[in-house]
């Protein structure tokens, strides 16, 4: 996968994931699988190596690329912590309800 930095290119393996933060002003990740939830203080992102969580202000998507799984955020960065633990509760509710 060709990932393109502000002023470099990078070549990242198939599959990895990468996460580079800049001034933490400008989040860039890869292998991505899809954003849980987000607003201006937090966002939940599930990525190949499990759930990122992020915090902040004033954040925002500048970048979503699904087919990719690519996403540029920028905003102030506070946190980002990955969960250990699956966050399925919310997919085991609607699970039971629609197998």
């Amino acid at each position: 996968m060709q990932y393109q930095a502000e002023h470099a290119s990078i070549t990242i393996p198939s599959g990895d994931h990468v996460v580079s933060l800049r001034n933490r002003k400008r989040m860039d990740l890869t292998s991505v699988k899809s954003i849980e939830r987000f607003d201006q203080e937090e966002f939940a992102v599930r990525t190949s190596q499990g759930h990122l969580n992020i915090k902040g202000e004033e954040l925002r998507i500048v970048h979503l690329d699904v087919d990719k799984g690519l996403l540029t955020l920028e905003g102030h960065v506070r946190s980002f912590s990955y969960d250990e633990e699956e966050r399925e509760q919310g997919k085991n509710f609607l699970h039971k309800l629609f197998g």
